[in-house]
């Protein structure tokens, strides 16, 4: 897959997307396709606040954080902004630039320097699995040495979590993680949800540019272009999982090859979610040789992501 890829931003459906009501009587925008079903809060970061199969919603968090919740975007590497995330870009509104039937894209208005814009799409038929291309476009208002893109999801800490990695680049850089990294080169962290929230951070670089997650029989997949080591943020992973320690939920962190940006100048990059069920003759446990070849067997099939 190609790392930078074009935004859809023509030839698109002029239908309004469904516009509903959340329980706190928020308006968002639902896209649904069969059994699928995401959910998007342009008045809230423009994040991704539901992503549904059929009756399960794999973003739904007990206890939720006031903010930290969904699944938003920064850049990276984070020593651009510290803490706590640029608010244009993670919680502030986005303005709906075009719309359709299975489709929403959104952007930010300027801040640190850029301006964020997204395009939700959902594909694949939408019978009994899911599936949605997300692209993202930083457009710099200023000249960047480095600067990649980064995508944040919130799921409940009660999941597996694994990806192939190259091994030499795993590192633990906050609190304690109890992952496990085996033979073959995958990194699992498995957590039952009932642990003491502990804040932690691993991070990775990814060998074959997918990160999963599997809980309440789902296996959710993000698919992005493969990053060389060398070619990771300073400091950063194009994969990273991060733990709490003050609400029960872990991030699934992927992120983009960094690059200079001359003001003007854009970085595009997609990210493909599959959410689909786990067959019952799947082992899912840490090492488990059956849950690693379905997930690769999953990305396999995933179409070539092409340039809209």
């Amino acid at each position: 897959m190609k790392q930078c890829h074009k935004l859809l931003l023509s030839t698109l459906l002029s239908a309004a997307a469904a516009l509903s009501s959340t329980s706190h009587g928020e308006e968002v925008t639902r896209l649904q396709k069969g059994d699928f079903t995401i959910a998007l809060d342009p008045q809230h970061g423009g994040r991704v606040t539901e992503m549904r199969l059929a009756d399960t919603d794999l973003l739904a968090l007990e206890n939720r954080h006031p903010n930290n919740f969904g699944s938003t975007f920064w850049l990276s590497p984070q020593s651009l902004w510290n803490w706590p995330p640029v608010a244009e870009h993670d919680s502030a509104p986005y303005q709906v630039r075009k719309s359709g039937e299975h489709f929403l894209h959104l952007e930010s208005t300027a801040g640190a320097g850029t301006r964020i814009a997204k395009a939700v799409t959902l594909e694949g038929e939408g019978e009994g699995e899911g599936r949605a291309r997300l692209d993202y476009r930083i457009l710099a208002e200023q000249p960047f040495r480095e600067i990649a893109a980064w995508e944040i999801t919130r799921v409940a800490n009660r999941g597996l979590a694994f990806a192939p990695v190259n091994t030499e680049t795993v590192a633990t850089v906050r609190g304690q993680m109890d992952y496990e990294l085996d033979s073959g080169g995958t990194l699992w962290l498995p957590m039952s949800g009932s642990e003491v929230l502990t804040e932690g951070k691993v991070i990775a670089n990814g060998s074959e540019g997918w990160l999963a997650y599997a809980v309440d029989g789902l296996l959710y997949l993000k698919v992005y272009p493969q990053v060389a080591a060398e070619k990771m943020a300073t400091g950063e992973g194009d994969i990273e999982l991060y733990l709490s320690g003050e609400k029960p939920y872990l991030e699934l962190e992927v992120q983009s090859a960094a690059q200079a940006l001359a003001a003007g100048d854009s970085l595009d990059w997609t990210v493909t979610w599959l959410l689909l069920p786990i067959p019952a003759t799947v082992d899912i446990a840490p090492g488990s040789a059956s849950l690693l070849a379905f997930a690769r067997r999953q990305v396999a099939r995933l179409p070539a992501v092409e340039p809209h």
